[in-house]
């Protein structure tokens, strides 16, 4: 028995260092998968790209909105920790050094520079919070800080005597020759959505999200697919000086996150399914990406999405870790929908009960001040005016803008195709017109001081419109 086991390890050793191949037959079942599960994601659009030691083995962006040129750019997200990482490394500086060095008081207080490292900042040790420069945590343990990777892009232009874009371009974007990649905002980055409520609506504040650029080196570089290939392929090239010098300091397990999981520098090193795997996930308010490879097998796999939903995100999870089980271990799972419709259903519930009803309260408030008599609903000409004015105000203005709002920065066609979209919709703001309509029977009925004296026969049913003719 032992022996037979000892020859499936030796068997299955080959197998996994075996070279990669993606046959012509595994594309197209992971084209068709691709394109079937961004739609149960609710994706607008989505980039894949493979690649092997030497050249790029599959490559495709799916969209909704129509081409997308090789040149548009996507932002990467968390992803850019790497580049930041190596830029660093290449600057050939002891990674021993305390920040005083670098002159950072006007990002760092004085004291915590005199004691955090670079090498700190780069393993996510010095205690930094994610968004800000307090020490709120112990040194020496591991606590993700976007602060400390904004901050090595200060050191890179303190020490580089450069701007951070053009030190990277210079450096790594350059010799790469990855054209289409930059380390600033600029216009021809792709348009992003948010699933905020359930629908989709364009983000319109990633230039304000990026701001002054400080947080580029942390999550905000932009980068095409074909370049991303570039990318990929120097990480694989485990023979280069470069590998040497750079690419094997990134990729050595500085400190344990949990079982099987280190943090290098901007990579995380995990072992999985007997595969060793660096990679790293990236997230914006509109961006998701996976970096994915696999020294094993020689691969490098990169995703990425215009879309997030800040409410439901594991579909999208769900969609890129799919990608990677169905390339490496041949299965894949599928993407069920119907957790985006419990959360998202919940979450318009409550954001309906917290706006649209205090809202639709003050309006039909203000309406019923103006007037010098109040109708019961559907009695004589007024009363169905007033009628008319409650459905109106409740129901039917809610709903267009809801409908607006998911239409318009869709297309028709999307909209058309997507009509569970506009059902789940539809059934959301009519349950939460029937919780408005309980809501405001228990005014009537508990809270209305007529109540309180017990004159039901003289209450105040003003409010739901069923008050008798003054």
């Amino acid at each position: 028995m032992d022996r037979i086991f000892s020859i499936f390890i030796i068997v299955s050793l080959f197998v996994y260092n075996t070279t990669f191949e993606l046959t012509e037959d595994k594309q197209k079942i992971l084209d068709e998968m691709i394109q079937s599960q961004m739609k149960k994601a609710k994706l607008n659009t989505v980039g894949v790209i493979i690649t092997n030691k030497t050249s790029t083995i599959f490559q495709n962006v799916y969209t909704e909105t129509g081409k997308i040129s090789n040149a548009t750019r996507f932002i990467i997200g968390s992803v850019s920790k790497s580049f930041t990482a190596l830029g660093i490394l290449k600057l050939n500086i002891s990674l021993n050094q305390t920040l005083d060095k670098f002159d950072l008081n006007e990002y760092i207080d004085e004291n915590d520079a005199k004691d955090i490292t670079i090498s700190e900042l780069l393993n996510h040790t010095s205690g930094l919070d994610s968004f800000s420069s307090k020490r709120k945590y112990e040194k020496g343990y591991y606590n993700y800080s976007n602060y400390g990777f904004a901050l090595l892009g200060k050191i890179i232009e303190k020490q580089s005597g450069q701007k951070y874009e053009e030190y990277m371009k210079e450096k790594i974007f350059g010799p790469l020759n990855m054209v289409n990649t930059n380390a600033k905002y600029n216009n021809d980055i792709i348009d992003s959505y948010d699933n905020f409520l359930g629908f989709r609506t364009k983000y319109t504040s990633l230039e304000s999200e990026i701001g002054d650029g400080f947080y580029v080196p942390a999550g905000f570089i932009s980068v095409s697919i074909e370049d991303m290939g570039y990318y990929l392929r120097y990480y694989l090239n485990d023979t280069s000086e470069e590998y040497e010098n750079y690419i094997s300091q990134m990729i050595k397990g500085n400190l344990n996150i949990q079982y099987n999981i280190d943090y290098g520098m901007g990579l995380v090193i995990e072992k999985k399914n007997n595969q060793m795997i660096y990679h790293h996930d990236g997230a914006t308010n509109s961006f998701l990406s996976k970096l994915s490879i696999f020294p094993e097998l020689e691969i490098g796999i990169f995703i990425i999405t215009n879309t997030n939903d800040m409410f439901c995100a594991q579909p999208t999870t769900d969609f890129k870790n799919n990608i990677i089980d169905f390339i490496t271990l041949d299965t894949y799972r599928d993407i069920s929908t119907t957790l985006f419709i419990y959360i998202h259903f919940f979450y318009d519930i409550i954001f309906f009960i917290l706006i649209g009803i205090p809202l639709t309260y003050l309006i039909v408030t203000i309406v019923r001040k103006f007037k010098k008599k109040e109708y019961m609903w559907f009695t004589g000409i007024k009363g169905k005016i007033i009628f008319v004015v409650d459905v109106l105000v409740l129901i039917i203005i809610p709903l267009c803008i809801i409908i607006f709002f998911y239409t318009f920065d869709s297309t028709l066609k999307y909209a058309t195709n997507n009509s569970k979209d506009i059902q789940f919709i539809l059934f959301t703001i009519l349950s939460a017109s029937i919780f408005n309509f309980l809501i405001k029977l228990v005014y009537v009925f508990i809270y209305n001081k007529h109540f309180k004296n017990k004159n039901v026969e003289n209450m105040d049913l003003d409010y739901i419109g069923l008050d008798n003719e003054k």
